[in-house]
């Protein structure tokens, strides 16, 4: 195999879809009693599944599998300028690497409450925009020492990274528009 790093993907999007769930469950525990949350789930497509614990899901599992291929088969039998190889992978890698950043330190939260629940008191209610949009800004801690990197030691790695955190950035963004679009035209009455 010419390039066993993209092996990671497929990898990478199982832990993504079974930590979202591991965090779903621990969220259920202790930290769900003071945060209510529309959804746990950021994306839409995932929402019910992971709202229903669904563990085992054919859809994700035909997802990761396409998903791959579309990105392994490429890479190991078209020849590709390497530079171009490598920014995919770091794009990859960092949108993926986030995702599952940011699923660890959400079980670590919920660790947390679980083992000092005395330490938290009260209840807050978040809307899913608000939710959204505060994914999005605590992106930019990856995006930014990123950016610095790659201007001072460009390499395709650092850049297609960095593009990888925009992607991500990209994501939250459209998700908040959708997300209000939705929820403006739920509260207009009917008729208007």
């Amino acid at each position: 195999m010419k390039h066993p790093a993209f092996l990671l993907v497929p990898v990478f999007m199982f832990a993504d879809y079974f930590l979202t769930l591991a965090g779903a469950v621990l969220k259920d525990r202790k930290y769900g009693d003071h945060f209510k949350t529309e959804h746990y789930e950021l994306n839409p497509i995932w929402q019910k599944d992971v709202a229903r614990k669904k563990w085992l899901n054919p859809r994700q599992i035909a997802l990761v599998v396409v998903g791959s291929c579309l990105v392994i088969l490429p890479m190991e039998f078209v020849e590709l300028p390497e530079p171009f190889v490598q920014g995919v992978l770091g794009c990859l890698l960092a949108v993926l690497g986030m995702v599952i950043g940011r699923h660890l330190s959400n079980l670590m939260i919920f660790r947390y409450v679980i083992r000092k629940p005395d330490e938290i008191s009260g209840q807050v209610t978040l809307t899913h925009s608000l939710l959204l949009s505060w994914s999005l800004y605590q992106n930019l801690a990856v995006l930014v020492p990123l950016a610095l990197i790659a201007v001072f030691s460009p390499s395709p790695l650092v850049i297609g990274a960095c593009v990888g955190a925009v992607l991500v950035l990209a994501v939250h963004w459209r998700w908040i528009r959708k997300h209000r679009k939705r929820a403006r035209a739920s509260t207009q009455p009917s008729g208007s």
